[in-house]
């Protein structure tokens, strides 16, 4: 048996119990505050009813159209006014620079204090695509640092860091502060997400794993709803922002008591670290260990094989850079991403996958942030968002061990396309038709990512898995700083662009999988050369760990 076998045994034996689940539930529940400001957009930064306030010397601008019937309809100018002109009598227009705002339904918003309409009104959408950018460059940060300094010591920088962040925006003095925040909140994103399921997935035997996945999923759906009923109580974005971080000051002191990666630990070296860990998990789970001596040799597998891989890499590395300097590093980084497109069937899934997961990442948080064309309440839209990914996050898992992976997509991704396109042919007075079909899409397209990671796992070969997905999460961020462009820009200008553009794109993708092939039931493909040869062949009994195996690598990616 390999080393990652034995330690997956050991863990079996040590079980499931409390050690375990104090992992579990606290990055369960620092994932659960995760959402409310990854979407604090639809709150913080919403779209909201203005009129232009002249000043004294200035008239409103009024604009009299005739209707297709024949009416007179007389609008105002929100973003201008008028003035007598200097010159030869009449009136110029002239840019308002200051506004009266709608506080029926926010009472201060950074759109508000910061006058986010008229010119400024793309920083609305810049303020939410900046945490996706910051994102972009803290994965693979993240990713670096937990690597060499360990799981537990960057889950408890990034969460101590995150959310004092997080509340310390709340009294920034000027919109340039909040959206430089913004961009650190969304850089340490990952140091709490991806590294608390790396940590979670260590400290997890391999039979509940893909269970761990649904139960690490969860918190973000029910950090949704939550999000929704903070923002309808408090309609002040300061005192909303304050008050849904504070709970994560509650589950603090669990840093104390988190323990560090067995796994981790040994792969470093740090034996005896390893051994009081595992000492301590068998007592909290009551269980006994393995003799001392087993244990012992155990660890010293584990350790071999992974400086074993760690030494080829670094010769692969060198070999390839020799004395080129920078210009050839550039060049050997330029060759890997190439090398996805070396074959037929490799280029064909590389190009597939970065178009579902540029589309799905696109529509997910399109649809998230799209309340104001989708609800006439945008609380309550917020909270039964979260609800139906319930479903979605549960019950995925049941039908795509049973119908596999291509034909759950393809409906998934034709439902949505479905029902988010008719939302835009609806008329708008029906609210609640609309809600309920943009809530079906949301449903469809959350399940519908839970598959794109498993497929993705399941179709890239071993040799190149890594570097595939993770271009295609790079292509991902990119489609989720997109969305607010188009649902805060687009959506007030022409209402039913969002909609058409988010259920053609459902549609794309689904087209985009028919020409990929089921991989229920057999092997991973380990080389490029198995992928274009053999392709699928039925899965042995050992390939369950393999499988198992990858999903610690593809937590790295998911953030």
């Amino acid at each position: 048996m390999s080393g990652t076998t034995k330690f997956d045994g050991l863990l079996t034996r040590l079980g499931t119990g409390r050690w375990n689940m104090l992992c579990f539930a606290a990055v369960g529940y620092w994932n659960m505050h995760l959402a409310s400001n990854t979407l604090s957009g639809a709150y913080v930064a919403p779209v909201m009813k203005h009129t232009c306030r002249p000043p004294s010397s200035g008239y409103t601008l009024m604009t009299t159209t005739v209707t297709p019937e024949g009416a007179n309809q007389t609008t105002e100018d929100h973003c201008h006014y008028l003035v007598n002109s200097t010159e030869g009598g009449g009136f110029d227009e002239v840019p308002c620079d200051a506004w009266d705002y709608d506080n029926a339904t926010y009472i201060f918003t950074l759109t508000s204090q910061f006058d986010l309409v008229c010119s400024s009104e793309y920083l609305r959408a810049t303020y939410q695509s900046l945490y996706m950018f910051g994102t972009l460059f803290g994965a693979p940060i993240n990713g670096l640092i937990s690597d060499r300094f360990g799981r537990k010591s960057t889950l408890t920088l990034g969460v101590l860091t995150y959310f004092s962040l997080a509340m310390a925006s709340c009294w920034l003095p000027t919109l340039t502060a909040v959206l430089g925040f913004r961009f650190l909140l969304g850089f340490l994103h990952p140091t709490i997400m991806q590294t608390g399921y790396i940590l979670a997935l260590e400290m997890c035997e391999p039979r509940y794993r893909s269970m761990l996945g649904i139960m690490l999923s969860l918190p973000w759906a029910l950090g949704t709803m939550a999000w929704g009923g903070a923002a309808y109580l408090i309609r002040d974005w300061r005192w909303l922002q304050l008050v849904v971080n504070i709970p994560s000051l509650f589950l603090f002191p669990a840093l104390w008591f988190l323990d560090e990666s067995p796994r981790w630990l040994i792969v470093h070296g740090e034996f005896d670290k390893a051994k009081e860990v595992l000492a301590r998990a068998s007592k909290w789970n009551r269980v006994t260990l393995p003799p001392q001596d087993e244990l012992d040799h155990l660890m010293c597998v584990i350790q071999r094989e992974a400086r074993v891989g760690q030494k080829a890499q670094r010769t692969e590395d060198q070999a390839q850079d020799g004395d080129g300097g920078y210009k050839k590093k550039a060049w050997k980084i330029v060759l890997r991403l190439l090398i996805l497109f070396r074959t037929p069937r490799l280029r064909l899934i590389t190009m597939v996958l970065s178009v579902k997961f540029f589309l799905v990442s696109l529509i997910f948080y399109g649809i998230s942030l799209n309340a104001v064309n989708y609800s006439a309440d945008p609380f309550l839209y917020m909270v039964l968002s979260g609800l139906v990914e319930v479903p979605a996050y549960t019950l995925t898992a049941p039908i795509v061990a049973k119908l596999g992976r291509k034909l759950p997509s393809i409906v998934y991704y034709f439902v949505s396309g479905a029902v988010i396109l008719a939302v835009a042919f609806i008329p708008s007075d029906n609210q609640w038709v609309v809600m309920v079909l943009a809530l079906t899409g949301r449903m469809c397209i959350s399940a519908a990512y839970q598959v794109l990671y498993l497929y993705s796992v399941e179709l890239l070969p071993t040799e190149v898995r890594l570097q595939g997905l993770g271009s295609a999460t790079i292509v991902s961020r990119v489609g989720s700083m997109i969305s607010p462009f188009v649902t805060e820009l687009l959506g007030p200008v022409y209402p039913s662009a969002p909609s058409i553009l988010f259920g053609v794109g459902a549609f794309i993708a689904c087209l985009a999988t028919l020409p990929l092939w089921e991989t229920l039931g057999h092997t991973l493909p380990d080389t490029i050369t198995d992928l274009e040869e053999r392709g699928g062949r039925r899965q042995s009994p050992a390939v369950k760990d393999a499988q198992e195996d990858e999903e610690t690598e593809m937590a790295k990616l998911r953030a």
